[in-house]
């Protein structure tokens, strides 16, 4: 792509024309055309839904029903899906109540349109105008809309139907009627092109999929099939068709594309009797087809940068493929290599126990369908050693006594907007046994909190080293950074006796300020790290390390503890001035967000340096109670290994 390089000063025009600026700055001439038609189509859809007339919406009433096999029948029109559903009295007792953890945000459903227009986090309602108007970006006065959409994706409707397969015949009958009551309702709240649940067509596309697979779940005990089934195919019509008409490509393409397109098949498939529905299936596979490649690299790792997503594009593929098995049809093998791939790669980043995925990038906590459905392979015990995922960026490296450090060296996202992408580059994360050691902060926040959203995808918020207080990229807005750095993985070694070596660097200060950044990790077992940051250039600079602990340290004799089980965990740290920085908001330091939606305190160990370069830290990390390892006493990767060159 051939991108537009403008030199507008986005620093004095109005907030709103600012962020066109800088999007426009990353598009294309194909892209800007595109945009061009994308705005007429717009103008065209207000002008129909001013006229009342919607022209993505055919409206079914019970007579059309007969000519839909898919709302016809007992039987299951849907395959069978690797569930793994549990949930608690407690759990149970709020999901019939109509209540929901949203985000880490509580919501619960009432009839009629308040509850859809709800915003979980401010409680303020989002206007019930055409969607094109209402302002939803960073800074908007309602709050944060990606919580806004979670309930509307109607997921936890499939909740509902899995639950109802295994409830006694009154509590069955419950979970039934509140589907079909909260379905009803979201179609009446939601006419087509109104509110904020058609600003993104992967909600959309989300939605139709989970709306067809929680009546599919429950269709031998609804109790009024001939309402329910009249307002899904007008919810799938009206959906589909602007799923089409307004697919994420060009600067925009990533997993929304993909999402989408997987609507699109399901529902072409699905309905084939709709008007447009051929036109759906074939646009759906051509484009998962298209962007296999584009998303999903060679290694299984996803072009995003974000391990979240690539779960989630990963499910989205294993879904089209089966939908696509159970009906026959030819599936091209782009897909299934994808699925394979992504698979594999998850696989190999999962933690055994909990199947829990590590936090790389951004992660909003959605699902393609819901947390219960297993498409990815249970994971085996893995062999300790070293793994590394050259293309992605990702190397882990695992002791013999169940440790595990995943070493980022990869790129900062898909270009040309990187925008779930975090400022990461060679940061560490490391678990002992089922204890987290050194932690990912996550992602907290899209549009609700500005401040925090570039806290949570900063350098300074990750476990590596920053440069006179910047960034190794630029934050231009929410979902776009400028400046992207290069990574280089150096040196990767594995010796009989288990000792691990990886060593990388990467230029994302060079054009900034002159500073390239090595960090070379060693494992040496039993239960020794080593981790060794080389800054080198010219001039001054102020040098920050930053380690964000999961277990509050106590500070001893030469090194601060972290108390895990029956065995300590040391650090030592040398090269500058320690701190210890806990849940601070000025500037922000100190935080972790586990979930979307919720962040708490931690402790960030901090390390600062002011002088000439090359400057060197050494971080020491030890199992046991004690003095420091005789081998990690004198050990550096400096000396062992760049000497001059490294200059």
């Amino acid at each position: 792509m051939i991108s537009m390089n403008f030199s507008v000063n986005t620093n004095v025009l109005p907030k709103g024309l600012a962020w066109y600026a800088k999007r426009l700055s990353v598009m294309g001439p194909g892209e800007i055309m595109h945009r061009v038609r994308e705005g007429i189509a717009m103008q065209s859809l207000q002008l129909q839904y001013r006229l009342s007339k919607s022209a993505t919406a055919q409206h079914y009433s019970r007579q059309d029903i007969p000519q839909h096999e898919f709302c016809s029948g007992l039987e299951a029109r849907l395959p069978r899906l690797p569930w793994q559903f549990h949930m608690n009295q407690e759990e149970t007792a709020r999901l019939l109540n109509g209540t929901l953890s949203v985000l880490s945000h509580e919501w619960t459903w009432r009839p009629g349109a308040v509850s859809w227009h709800e915003a979980p986090d401010t409680k303020q309602q989002w206007p019930q105008i055409f969607f094109h108007r209402i302002p939803y970006r960073e800074g908007n006065p309602y709050g944060d809309i990606r919580i806004a959409w979670e309930p509307s994706r109607l997921q936890h409707l499939v909740t509902l139907g899995l639950y109802a397969q295994q409830a006694t015949p009154d509590l069955r009958r419950r979970a039934v009627e509140l589907i079909e009551d909260q379905l009803l309702s979201w179609v009446t709240a939601n006419p087509p092109l109104t509110g904020i649940h058609y600003v993104s067509v992967m909600e959309c596309a989300l939605r139709l999929i989970a709306v067809c697979h929680a009546l599919d779940l429950v269709r031998p005990w609804l109790t009024q099939p001939e309402k329910i089934w009249a307002g899904v195919l007008n919810l799938v019509s009206s959906h589909a068709e602007l799923i089409r008409k307004r697919i994420s490509g060009h600067s925009s393409s990533g997993n929304h594309t993909i999402a989408e397109a997987a609507g699109l098949i399901y529902a072409g498939l699905l309905f084939p009797k709709m008007e447009h529905a051929e036109r759906w299936l074939a646009y759906g596979l051509y484009l998962l087809e298209q962007e296999a490649p584009h998303q999903v690299r060679q290694d299984g790792g996803g072009r995003e940068e974000a391990i979240w997503y690539l779960r989630f594009i990963s499910d989205l593929y294993g879904l089209a493929i089966t939908l696509l098995r159970h009906y026959q049809q030819l599936i091209p093998e782009k897909l299934v290599q994808a699925f394979d791939r992504s698979s594999t790669f998850l696989q190999a980043m999962m933690r055994p126990g909990d199947r829990a995925l590590p936090h790389i990038g951004d992660g909003d906590s959605g699902y393609a369908l819901s947390p219960f459905l297993q498409l990815v392979p249970v994971p085996l015990n893995p062999v300790p050693g070293l793994t590394s995922f050259h293309l992605s960026g990702l190397s882990i490296l695992r002791g013999r006594n169940h440790e595990r450090l995943i070493f980022d060296h990869g790129e900062l996202g898909m270009a040309p907007c990187f925008a779930h992408g975090h400022a990461d580059a060679l940061s560490v994360q490391l678990e002992i046994g089922d204890r987290e050691i050194l932690i990912d902060p996550g992602t907290y926040s899209y549009t609700g909190h500005p401040d925090w959203r570039r806290y949570f995808r900063s350098t300074r918020a990750h476990n590596t080293v920053t440069v006179d207080g910047l960034d190794q990229a630029v934050q231009e807005t929410a979902f776009l950074w400028s400046q992207p750095f290069e990574t280089h993985l150096i040196y990767r070694d594995e010796t009989p006796e288990g000792k691990i070596t990886v060593l990388a660097r990467h230029y994302g200060y060079l054009q900034q300020c002159g500073v390239t950044h090595w960090r070379g990790v060693v494992y040496q077992p039993p239960g020794s790290w080593l981790i060794w940051d080389w800054l080198t250039g010219a001039g001054t600079h102020h040098l920050e390390l930053n380690w964000n602990l999961g277990i509050p340290p106590v500070q001893g004799p030469v090194s601060y503890v972290l108390s895990c089980g029956d065995e300590p965990i040391q650090i030592s740290v040398e090269g500058g001035l320690v701190t210890l920085h806990d849940g601070e908001t000025e500037p922000h330091s100190g935080w972790r967000s586990s979930r979307y939606g919720a962040k708490e305190p931690v402790t960030t160990l901090r390390v600062e340096h002011r002088g000439a370069l090359p400057h060197e830290f050494l971080t020491r990390i030890w199992c046991g109670e004690g003095t420091l390892p005789a081998h990690l006493q004198t050990f550096s990767l400096s000396r062992h290994y760049h000497g001059s060159n490294a200059r």
